[in-house]
């Protein structure tokens, strides 16, 4: 009997691409085992439970009478290359013992497809031998050698891929499948059929129809920190079909379990540059040869970059691209990028290289062909890339120029202040130059003097228009200097006018500091900054920029967690002597490292003043902070906790992005801890809950802010929206990278979880956000009894599906539903309604006046005496069985009036994420989860749509309902913000996801009379609530500077 292994990188891919084979061998009795290599989680928008695809893929295959499948559970686009899972299909096979092996087509798109095939029969090599099968999935395969006739089982294969409800509501691959059956059915002469590209298989190396050129990256390496950090750019990069030749000469083996992605071979090497480039070059199999040093990086499209241009360039032997040299230094195991000092990216001059060399190894690609016959100089200790590309120039081999920057060349120091030529000094590199040039000497030809004279006449042309350049130069610095003498005459003068009012400084900053001298003399702030092992340089910047406040009522509460960094202690000393803070410091040193809580309360024990300003101590405060804090207080002294908006900057002080944080939003807190810095609390406030907690290190500031608003209450809080507060982005910050301290984010769910009980509900649950950064909570929801009111008028179809989503998919117990019949007159309509009316939980509400959307509404609700209403369109499609009782579970929170759902198209993609509303546009669908998922957690909006709305009864009738003279338009955005104006909060819930064809039943503004009511409304809603539309709810990041290498929140 037939046994059929089958490879599936995805829940579904066997059945898209060989369902109706298998349902055919099934039939035949063949034994048929299925393995799904990954979760398939990255399928489900915004994440989801994996759970899910496991079971929409049990019921598939059983359509095809197939039960043994085996999840291996891998991450989505994630399948590792290299690791355990060799093993795992060695196994398998092992085991199975199969005649036939089914795989993805090689050339498949996804890039997890790709690896399944290579690893599988990578692994399988001299190990199995049988008939070979790949599929082809989401594209037709270029080539392919056999059809099977699959109509007789073309119906099963429907009813499978039916099972997968999560993914049809996203794609339609009912519809992709038929079309590719009937097209690969057609020159098979039947009705639907399926292609295969069959090949037996002796266990033989083969590039299996692999068109792609590999392309092999020599890399040498003996420093783990070090190579981490270029694998890590390599698993990045846009084109994927590479192998990795490390040359190690370290002491141990290097731990390659993180880049499992990669096919990585290890060549034993030596303390021999030139050698280990030279055996990475016999190890290669590529037919491209590049090279990466393991404290250099490639940008993610440098290698698709290089390759297109030597495709498209048939004559070149070599492409290069250009190179940022950046100042780096290492600080254990963290990178630290100080600043860029140089851009490599100039075309070659013909001799250039004879002189010296401006194009670094790792921004070179070669055609493997041409380091056959060209070795690097291993007598050579430095220098042997710039000594073979002379080689090859003399030789008359072509290079290719790409004018993009695609890789960077790290330059590490003590300091980070590094330049090229330093960097060679301290290495020793210079005293190597004099042996390049007699190598190419070596090599020099007569015909080789003509490439000499005209790059020494291109550099005396170069001499002379620098020289004209100078001159000109020192004309204008002579203008200048008399210009500079009319100045200090005129700031003479401001000075003296400047001494007479008490200003240190002119400008702004000057005045900034005269109002904080006119405030009432007293110590208003404790500043509490932990310090453990700040690098020198980062600690002075913040505390300088403490000395610098405007506002000068302040003490710092300065706690030394036992740094042993001399650096650090040095630095400590300097400003402890410093008369700046004379009288303003007071300082402790723990004996022993105790981490962040144990620092932060010894500090909060010092702190005297009535408020505390929490400060890293990396991170730099803005001149004016204190001061706009002060003066914040003077307006409003009951205010007991203040937070600002905040920038991001790298390592070297330069602007990342500006946070422009919401005002106090409690549900948003409950996912993300929007407020971070700079915050400011009542000290008697933050005493009560117990300073910091022990137990949520990493998290300790988040888990601070929900103790204090369980005691303050959401008015004596108040949100400054200037960007008084920088944040470093560092590798040791939570800034750099989430996921690179995995502790902070369990920590972050252990402080919302505890907070969630402290508040009484039950059945807490808390875990990573599934669609973006944060927490995702869960918690038990008291039974409600849930109007849901559809207003309906000749949607039938869609009328069907909601109808049925709701009865029949719905797992909410008490759920009633109220249909507005409104001028529902085709007798199919009529029909489905009286059937309807038969069911014992739902109710037909005829009401033929002129449609106007706000008063079917109010007319069904005031008919239902719910505790909830639920206003939905009647062109929403249910996607979970658990909506409802999500969105129910949010008015266990007190203050919640309103919640909304997120609503997708059709085809998956995000349209509806909340309402923006603002005085220039009025309101607008939020359609994106942000810069970097900040809008990806369930929050607080301005407003919902009315397309899934969910009201508390009692609120609906205390703002009136819905205010009827919006017929059509802003009914929902007008509501919203009434129960705002009431005092309730408005929750966007990413945890609730409906599909929502939108504008079916009433069409779009395609009419002169409709776009006239739309513009009526559009005044309305302006006139009415005027300043209150601007949006207290929105936040974003506005990005400052790209093109660094420190900032990654995705």
């Amino acid at each position: 009997m037939k046994r059929i292994l089958v490879f599936a990188p995805h829940p579904d891919d066997e059945i898209i691409g060989c369902g109706g084979y298998l349902a055919a061998n099934s039939a035949a009795k063949a034994t048929i085992r299925v393995v799904v290599v990954s979760d398939g989680a990255q399928g489900l928008p915004f994440g989801g439970d994996a759970a899910l695809r496991q079971t929409e893929s049990r019921a598939g295959l059983a359509e095809l009478d197939i039960g043994d499948v085996i999840f291996w559970n891998f991450p989505d686009r994630g399948v590792p290359l290299s690791g355990t899972i060799i093993e795992k299909y060695q196994a398998e096979v092992a085991a199975f013992r199969p005649d036939e092996i089914l795989l993805p087509a090689p050339g498949e798109a996804h890039p997890d497809h790709r690896r399944v095939t290579r690893g599988a029969l990578h692994a399988l090599e001299g190990r199995w031998q049988g008939a070979l099968r790949f599929y082809e999935t989401t594209q037709p395969a270029p080539l392919v050698n056999t059809t099977s006739d699959i109509s007789a089982h073309w119906e099963a294969k429907q009813r499978a891929l039916g099972a997968h409800r999560s993914q049809l509501a996203q794609f339609d691959y009912l519809g992709h499948c038929e079309s590719l059956a009937r097209m690969r059915g057609i020159p098979a002469g039947c009705h639907h059929g399926e292609a295969f590209v069959a090949f037996d298989w002796d266990g033989a190396p083969e590039n299996f129809f692999e068109g792609r050129p590999l392309i092999s990256v020599v890399v040498r390496g003996d420093d783990p920190v070090f190579l981490g950090h270029a694998l890590e750019s390599l698993a990045a990069q846009e084109y994927d079909h590479l192998e990795v030749v490390l040359v190690w000469f370290g002491a141990t083996p290097p731990q390659l379990d993180d880049f499992s992605v990669l096919d990585i071979r290890i060549v034993a090497g030596v303390p021999n540059r030139g050698k280990n480039l030279n055996l990475g070059i016999d190890a290669a199999r590529g037919e491209y040869l590049a090279f990466l040093d393991q404290d250099d990086i490639y940008e993610p499209e440098h290698l698709a970059v290089l390759l297109a241009e030597l495709q498209a360039s048939p004559k070149a032997d070599v492409a290069y691209a250009g190179c940022r040299v950046m100042a780096c230094r290492r600080d254990g195991a963290a990178i630290q990028i100080a600043e860029q000092v140089a851009e490599m990216n100039r075309p070659l001059e013909p001799g250039r290289l004879l002189i010296g060399n401006t194009i670094p190894n790792h921004a070179l690609l070669y055609r493997a062909a041409t380091l056959r016959h060209y070795r690097f100089d291993e007598e050579l200790p430095a220098y042997e890339d710039w000594e073979l590309l002379a080689r090859l120039d003399l030789a008359g081999y072509r290079f290719a120029h790409v004018d993009e920057i695609t890789c960077e060349y790290r330059l590490f120091s003590a300091d980070g202040t590094a330049t090229l030529e330093q960097s060679h000094r301290d290495k020793g590199y210079l005293g190597w130059e004099k042996k390049v040039h007699e190598r190419i000497v070596r090599d020099f030809a007569p015909r080789h003097l003509g490439q000499l004279a005209g790059l020494i006449s291109g550099l005396e042309e170069k001499r002379d228009e620098l020289e004209q350049e100078l001159t000109a130069a020192r004309t204008k610095v002579a203008e200048l200097r008399q210009r500079d003498t009319d100045q200090k005459t005129s700031e003479d003068l401001l000075r003296r006018g400047l001494d007479a009012l008490g200003i240190a400084q002119p400008g702004h900053a000057g005045l900034a500091a005269l109002i904080g001298r006119s405030l009432p003399e007293q110590t208003l702030f404790s500043l509490i900054v932990p310090v453990y092992n700040t690098p020198a340089e980062l600690l002075a910047e913040t505390l300088d920029s403490l000395i610098g406040q405007a506002y000068p009522g302040w003490e710092l509460c300065l706690v030394d967690d036992a740094s042993d960094r001399p650096e650090t202690l040095a630095a400590l000393d300097s400003y402890r002597a410093a008369p700046a803070l004379a009288g303003k410091l007071r300082y402790l040193r723990r004996e022993e490292n105790g981490g962040i809580v144990a620092a932060t309360n010894d500090a909060l024990a010092l702190a005297g003043a009535p408020y505390l300003a929490f400060v890293d101590h990396d991170d730099v405060l803005h001149q004016e902070a204190l001061l706009e804090i002060a003066l914040a207080l003077r307006d409003a002294p009951d205010l007991r906790l203040i937070y600002t908006d905040s920038t991001m900057i790298d390592h070297a002080g330069r602007p990342l992005n500006a946070y422009h944080k919401p005002d106090w939003a409690p549900e948003t807190l409950l996912g993300m801890n929007f407020v971070n810095h700079l915050t400011v609390a009542r000290r008697d406030d933050v005493l009560q809950i117990g300073g910091v907690h022990p137990g949520f290190d990493g998290s300790q500031d988040w888990d601070m802010l929900l103790r204090l608003a369980e005691i303050i209450p959401p008015p004596q809080i108040r949100h400054i929206p200037l960007p008084l507060y920088a944040w470093r982005a560092t590798n040791e910050s939570l800034a750099y990278r989430s996921h690179t301290k995995p502790g902070a984010l369990a920590a972050g769910q252990r402080a919302v979880e505890a907070h969630l009980q402290r508040r009484g509900l039950g059945a807490v649950h808390c875990t990573p956000n599934p669609g973006g950064p944060g927490i995702a909570s869960t918690w038990a929801g008291a039974p409600r009894r849930i109007e849901v009111i559809v207003p309906t008028h000749r949607n039938l179809e869609g009328l069907k599906t909601c109808v049925r989503g709701l009865l029949e998919e719905t797992t909410y117990p008490d759920l009633h539903l109220t249909l507005v019949a409104n001028r529902c007159e085709t007798p199919e309509m009529q029909v489905y309604l009286a059937q309807l009316a038969e069911h014992p939980r739902v109710a037909i509400r005829p009401d033929p006046r002129a449609f106007n959307w706000a008063a079917l509404n109010n007319a069904a609700a005031a008919d239902s005496d719910s505790e909830l209403l639920l206003f939905l369109n009647d062109d929403v499609e249910i996607l979970e069985p658990g909506w409802l009782a999500a969105m129910n579970r949010y008015f266990e929170l007190d203050g919640v009036g309103v919640v909304g759902a997120t609503l997708l198209y059709p085809n998956g993609e995000l349209q509806h994420n909340g309402v923006r509303t603002s005085t220039a546009w009025l309101a607008d669908n939020i359609q994106s989860t942000g810069s970097y998922g900040e809008l990806a957690v369930t929050r607080n909006v301005a407003a919902v749509t009315g397309a899934c709305l969910l009201v508390r009864r009692d609120v609906f009738g205390a703002v009136g309902g819905f205010d009827e003279r919006y017929a059509v338009n802003y009914n929902d955005v007008d509501f919203c913000l009434a129960v705002r104006h009431a005092g309730y909060r408005v929750v966007q819930a990413a945890d609730a996801r409906l599909v929502h064809h939108e504008s079916i039943s009433r069409g779009l503004h395609d009419t002169p009379q409709k776009k006239a009511g739309w513009e009526r409304e559009m005044e309305l809603l302006r006139n009415k609530w005027g300043d209150y539309l601007n949006d207290p709810y929105w936040t974003e990041y506005q990005v400052q500077a790209q093109g660094t290498r420190i900032l990654n929140l995705v």
